[in-house]
């Protein structure tokens, strides 16, 4: 089974691609809603992240995403740290939910897979790409967030460019049209590989 990665900045369309080769009838693990989820539900990930981050890291039982955000998009070390907290427990997700998979290739999305060094466990890693203006128009419209705090997250993330270069496809998330004939061809390539 090929593993390919879907990776690219916040905002940049990695779900919208994702759920294109979903719709091709290729499973897609979404590492940031796993990694949600088990944040959650998890009491032996919960209790690692209240040790690292002090009880307000939970408000009634649910994650306190604002406080974790601001806390760790200010602090390259936290963010480093929660990442090296949560990161082990979707990876054991991602080995449980992979071996149930039966298809050619599977598709694994996540905004950090250079920056977690992960690009080795994949056979093929496609970058979504969008321009700062799109990026910062799209979060502004999904999250409560600042340009200034859209601009700092963009900023703390490996630039595109670096991205562009270690991957093996580029897809600009722009005209929604050309978008499924770009996903189409790297599917077809893929396809056409194994």
């Amino acid at each position: 089974m090929i593993k390919v990665a879907i990776t690219g900045g916040i905002g940049t369309g990695k779900t919208t691609i994702s759920s294109m080769f979903a719709d091709k009838g290729i499973p897609v693990f979404n590492s940031d809603e796993i990694a949600k989820e088990i944040m959650n539900t998890n009491s032996l990930l919960k209790n690692e992240i209240v040790t690292a981050f002090g009880d307000k890291a939970y408000d009634k039982n649910k994650l306190n995403k604002e406080y974790l955000s601001d806390v760790i998009f200010n602090n390259e070390t936290l963010l480093k740290k929660i990442n090296s907290i949560v990161h082990p427990y979707v990876a054991d997700e991602f080995n449980s939910w992979i071996q149930e998979q039966d298809s050619k290739y599977i598709i694994y999305e996540s905004a950090i897979i250079f920056e977690n060094q992960a690009e080795d466990f994949f056979d093929k890693i496609i970058c979504v790409t969008a321009s700062e203006e799109e990026v910062i128009s799209r979060i502004m419209k999904r999250n409560d967030f600042s340009v200034d705090k859209i601009k700092s997250i963009i900023n703390k993330q490996l630039p595109n460019d670096a991205k562009v270069q270690k991957s093996d496809y580029v897809i600009e998330s722009m005209n929604i049209s050309k978008l499924s004939d770009k996903v189409l061809e790297i599917h077809n390539d893929i396809m056409g590989s194994i």
